[in-house]
């Protein structure tokens, strides 16, 4: 029978030959609508079919050939090998395999993919829209402070303009000064001269006009003034002008005086203790923040305890997770997520205590794990023997994406002991095996590692996390008591080495850290 669209137009009518009624029930069997009158019928005449009602029906499966055998439709989903082939290649090659009906897994992917969808229209878009009213109120903030920057940059220039136009003021009236004493000494020195020249005038007219007659006495007086006239003579002084010693024009200097922009860094020399907790428990690690005054924190004995601020416990779980790596992460829901490697389970802990299982790992053991408040996506360090991965899970724990080679084939990782998330969709893993931070792109791409710095002879990355710069924060030294081995290694976003933060003392070691914001 022709299929009628499903549209709130046009009423869904019956597929039984010559009724029109309306269909409230479907048979999920031979895929086909029914009416309530029509229902019993069809069940006795078609025993063991599965009849629902409309809005609960099944799609039946879309016909599509198998690429081994064209002439045959694809049907069964062969579970061992994750491939997709018809009734024949299961007779021929596939006995022994483990099966699953295609058309059942093809709608709890439907099912699976309308409730995302869903959640993509109910949170993911109106998210991604309040993100973009933010950015653009930013951008106009944005806009507001550099324009306040260029006013500060445009003042501060002014003002030292000003300075200059200043000291060129207070030196040109230090140079009249100079110039106006010099030139009153050199007047002076000119008018004694003159009056000198005067008095050897006078004297050469005495001498000559008394020459004829002179006498004895006179002569011998007239010879001494004669004698002592050069002890008359005015000094003769050079003027003493001012030296202009020219300033280095220094470019540097300058900009300095002027101002210097650049972006808001971490003062690099050194870390200010905010606050410090005192709690009671069997080597504390890792910790898991709980806004906004509690975090979870797990014992080597295995259990997960929950403190407040003051370091009271508010709750305990006793599991068989990990110890010493990141096995416990809390979601921007504020619910708890820790991995158990012993029953290779992810669980799931609700502020009202409540446990239950989030995702079952099959063959693979659980440990680091990181919950992405960016997307709210699930990062799982995963081993297999010698085998190392990531797997992201979304919120449901549906399996979306491993990361586990890079472009080259070559494994990424020797071990995952910690996962962190940037700002920019980097996961951020430190390895301790490799004795390096493993950095890829948020589509699992290999960006770069960093090995330590050439000043320490040793790196064992554990704990790491990133802030609101970008820049990553990596713990060094754990298990070492050295001062040149333990600290905390802070990178820029590209993984380039910015500073060591927190000296040995009083501190010895590092092994875990989280960040807040």
């Amino acid at each position: 029978m022709e299929q009628v669209p499903d549209t709130a137009q046009h009423m869904i009518e019956c597929d039984t030959e010559s009724c029109r009624k309306f269909s409230e029930f479907y048979c999920n069997t031979c895929h086909q609508r029914i009416c309530d009158q029509c229902k019993q019928p069809h069940l006795e005449q078609n025993i063991g079919h599965e009849i629902v009602l409309y809005h609960e029906r099944k799609r039946k499966l879309p016909s599509e050939k198998c690429r081994i055998h064209p002439t045959k439709n694809i049907d069964i989903y062969y579970n061992d090998c994750q491939d997709l082939l018809c009734s024949t290649c299961f007779v021929q090659n596939h006995r022994n395999h483990d099966t699953s009906d295609l058309e059942t897994i093809y709608n709890d992917l439907l099912q699976q993919c309308q409730k995302e969808i869903t959640d993509i229209w109910k949170t993911d878009i109106p998210k991604a829209r309040d993100n973009v009213e933010t950015l653009e109120e930013k951008r106009e903030n944005v806009k507001k402070e550099i324009a306040i920057v260029r006013t500060s940059m445009k003042e501060r220039a002014d003002g030292l303009k000003k300075a200059v136009d200043s000291i060129l003021t207070d030196n040109n009236k230090k140079l009249d000064d100079i110039e106006n004493s010099v030139l009153n000494e050199m007047a002076e020195q000119q008018k004694k001269t003159e009056d000198y020249i005067k008095y050897l005038e006078k004297m050469v007219v005495d001498y000559e006009s008394k020459m004829s007659s002179i006498k004895s006495t006179e002569l011998i007086n007239f010879h001494k003034d004669i004698s002592f006239a050069f002890l008359k003579m005015p000094i003769k002084a050079e003027p003493k002008l001012p030296i202009f010693t020219l300033g280095t024009l220094n470019k540097e200097e300058i900009a300095k005086q002027l101002g210097e922009i650049e972006l808001e860094m971490f003062k690099l020399s050194s870390v200010i203790k905010v606050s410090e907790v005192t709690i009671l428990g069997q080597g504390l690690s890792p910790l898991s923040p709980l806004p906004p005054n509690k975090f979870w924190a797990s014992e080597v004995l295995n259990n997960l305890i929950q403190y407040d601020m003051k370091g009271n416990i508010v709750q305990k779980i006793s599991t068989s997770m990990s110890y010493i790596i990141g096995s416990h992460t809390v979601t921007t829901e504020g619910e708890l997520l820790y991995t158990d490697y012993n029953e290779k389970t992810v669980y799931r802990v609700t502020s009202v205590m409540s446990i239950s299982k989030l995702i079952e790992t099959g063959n693979w053991e659980p440990g680091a794990i990181y919950s992405s408040p960016i997307s709210g996506h699930v990062l799982v360090g995963m081993r297999i023997k010698s085998d190392q991965k990531i797997t992201r899970y979304n919120r449901k724990g549906r399996k979306l994406q491993d990361i586990q080679r890079d472009d080259k084939g070559q494994t990424l990782y020797k071990s995952v002991n910690y996962i962190t998330q940037n700002i920019n969709g980097d996961i951020c893993v430190s390895d301790f095996h490799a004795r390096k931070v493993v950095v890829v792109t948020a589509s699992g791409e290999y960006r770069f590692s960093y090995s330590g710095h050439h000043s320490q002879y040793g790196f064992i990355p554990y704990g790491i996390c990133t802030d609101v710069l970008g820049h990553i924060l990596v713990c060094n030294g754990y298990f070492m008591n050295d001062g040149n081995f333990s600290n905390v290694h802070l990178l820029d976003v590209n993984g380039q080495f910015l500073s060591f933060l927190l000296t040995p003392e009083p501190f010895p070691k590092y092994s875990c850290m989280c960040s807040l914001y």
